[in-house]
């Protein structure tokens, strides 16, 4: 099997862990400050009624009931040994420290393969308290990630998306994180509206010089029920198409420090809720043409930084 040309987030886990971990995605019943009116309604445009949820679980079942279903399920589909709750649908730290704790501890217990947890949240929901409580859980042989949703390093296109934060909510929230030791996975989107090439290539190294554990590069999509379906109906935005995204992830990826796992760089969007680009449903073959680009182009992640780095050092 060929080596790929990029650190994947799987790769990192069998080794560390020396075998299959998979993700047990949970919804518990949290919302955002971006739809409750503490900050803002109607959340940002390309967030759907699920809170970017998996849709693998019920929210009305309690935390044990939907990791135990679901690692099952991932028993049989994935052959997976080991499992990671996954708080993934809206602000998982949006919340009182006390309930925060319950939901943790009780995830943590649900079943005895749980090996950690990962908590997907907004930069600006979590403060001192809540970290140093995301910190306990923080042990050796185990596993534990906070999960942030960035975007893009611009702030006007946050404030185009109706993200209601700015870049420097994302940088305080990370270097409080990061001096808890807690690992960290960066959500970046590609294809915002108004970003240029150069745009997000700048955020690509702004993560290059801040180095998260893991970066997950979605593209924007459009999602039922969203303000953003609203603008691709009305022809206001229009998706890339396959090939220039793979293109794109690929420069992206190039300009990622080598030492960045690759979480994900496609498969946004349940398909039931899916508007456009349908594209994205195609996981493997999108997988598939990214690495052959890669091969074309003789690069992996990194290439530009090290050509760039190089130059430096020659005085070109």
């Amino acid at each position: 099997m060929r080596e790929k040309p990029y650190l994947a987030y799987s790769d990192v886990l069998k080794a560390k862990f020396g075998h299959r971990v998979y993700k047990v995605t949970l919804d518990a019943g949290f919302t955002c400050p971006n739809r409750d009116a503490t900050k803002g309604v109607g959340g940002c445009t390309f967030c759907d009624e699920t809170g970017s949820s998996s849709r693998a679980q019920n929210k009305k079942d309690t935390i044990t009931a939907q990791i135990q279903k679901n690692v099952e399920i991932m028993r049989r589909r994935f052959k997976a040994e080991k499992f990671v709750a996954y708080f993934q649908s809206y602000t998982n730290t949006y919340s009182k420290i006390e309930r925060l704790k319950r939901l943790y501890d009780e995830a943590m217990a649900a079943h005895p393969d749980i090996i950690g947890m990962s908590i997907s949240t907004r930069p600006d929901c979590v403060n001192e308290e809540k970290l140093d409580l995301i910190a306990q859980y923080n042990h050796p042989g185990g596993y534990l990630c906070v999960e942030y949703g960035m975007q893009t390093i611009h702030d006007h296109t946050l404030e185009l998306i109706n993200r209601c934060e700015t870049h420097a909510d994302f940088v305080h929230a990370f270097n409080l994180t990061r001096e808890r030791n807690i690992p960290m996975c960066v959500h970046v989107i590609l294809g915002l509206p108004g970003e240029t090439h150069a745009d997000m290539m700048a955020t690509a190294m702004r993560l290059s010089e801040m180095l998260p554990e893991g970066v997950k590069i979605h593209l924007l999509c459009a999602m039922k029920h969203t303000p953003l379906e609203q603008q691709y109906l009305r022809g206001e935005w229009e998706p890339l198409a396959q090939e220039a995204y793979v293109q794109l992830v690929c420069d992206f990826i190039e300009h990622l420090d080598p030492s960045i796992a690759i979480h994900r760089i496609t498969g946004n969007g349940h398909r039931d809720g899916l508007v456009a680009p349908r594209w994205l449903l195609k996981k493997q073959e999108v997988l598939m043409q990214v690495e052959q680009e890669f091969l074309k182009r003789g690069t992996r992640q990194g290439a530009t930084l090290e050509a760039t780095t190089l130059s430096t050092s020659k005085g070109i």
